[in-house]
């Protein structure tokens, strides 16, 4: 009897790493693990920064309307497309919303 628990004991705490080893294999890394020094042609909608937590490597990601495209953060113009966007964003983010007077003006004769 004591013999037939042990088994069970063994045979239960071996499913568990089981369960744990598959569960790791099935999480999705969605990262740059290798980075491009070209500078890209297609209009950047967006960028994020990647930290280096192997297998990812440290990478700025730029979107554009197609996909993301990993660069190295050392280019030159890597630095300078995000001063760019983030000029951009500071001035969207201070400017007033537009509205229209024509349609509350009223005309007197």
């Amino acid at each position: 009897m004591q013999m037939c628990i042990r088994r069970l004991t063994c045979l239960a705490f071996l499913a568990g790493v089981i369960m744990v080893a598959s569960a790791s294999e099935i999480k999705i890394i969605k990262c740059c693990v290798e980075v491009s020094d070209q500078s890209i042609t297609a209009p950047i909608i967006g960028y994020r920064i990647q930290r280096k937590n192997l297998p990812c490597v440290r990478a700025v990601i730029f979107k554009t309307a197609e996909r993301e495209i990993c660069s190295h953060w050392k280019q030159d113009w890597v630095f300078e497309k995000i001063k760019e966007l983030e000029q951009l964003r500071r001035a969207q983010k201070t400017t007033p919303a537009t509205t229209t007077t024509s349609s509350l003006s009223t005309t007197t004769s």
